[in-house]
């Protein structure tokens, strides 16, 4: 489907690349249709909190997540902001697939030896995956595990040696049937520049790790 026209500036939008049924089976609406819930509401002339709070309370949004995706989302399209730019995460990227592979066996590649080495990196010791374990890359790049939930999501710091700070990776996987939505956010990121080498790393990571889409 042809991206909609912004009714504000007239500008044809990018379209997310979190895809409509992602969103719509997480939030209960797709993009198109948050966009106009949201512009009914007068969100075009809020705060991006203010646009959070609307989502949490009117919108009826209980994922934090997902309330700043959809924010993002609506900024973007809106031409509120930078794209891929927010003021309270940085410079930001989402990436997304469809893996025709239940969940259990979508998250076991993921956090298998393999899978780690194309998200993430070579490690230098094993990763366990267990919330505040740390870890080094052999490039050289330190993280911290976070959060954890085995066969939903995993969250998790980056921090390549000479950035001044580091930025935060979460993988949320959604099931639906014997399919799995794989979705890889990346915030924190240090410059547009990068923000596009992320984007193509994560799909080609994807790639090797669901060859072919299984």
């Amino acid at each position: 489907m042809a991206a909609k026209s912004d009714p504000v500036s007239g500008a044809r939008p990018e379209r997310s690349r979190i895809s409509d049924d992602a969103v719509q089976r997480a939030t209960g609406r797709a993009w198109d249709e948050w966009f106009r819930w949201l512009d009914e509401r007068g969100a075009v002339a809020l705060s991006h909190k203010e646009i959070v709070a609307l989502l949490r309370g009117e919108g009826e949004v209980g994922n934090g997540w997902w309330q700043q995706m959809v924010t993002v989302e609506y900024e973007r399209a809106r031409g509120l902001r930078v794209e891929g730019q927010t003021a309270a995460v940085g410079f930001e990227i989402g990436v997304s697939k469809t893996i025709p592979l239940p969940v259990d066996v979508v998250w076991r590649r993921l956090t298998g030896a393999e899978g780690v080495r194309a998200w993430l990196g070579e490690a230098t010791s094993s990763i366990g995956f267990e919330a505040g374990e740390s870890y080094r890359l052999a490039d050289g790049t330190t993280g911290e595990v976070r959060v954890v939930v085995a066969g939903d999501r995993l969250r998790l710091t980056r921090r390549p040696e000479g950035w001044a700070r580091a930025a935060t990776v979460q993988i949320r996987l959604a099931a639906n049937g014997e399919k799995t939505v794989v979705t890889f956010h990346e915030e924190h990121l240090p410059s547009a520049e990068e923000r596009e080498a992320r984007r193509g790393h994560y799909k080609t990571a994807l790639g090797k790790i669901f060859p072919a889409g299984g």
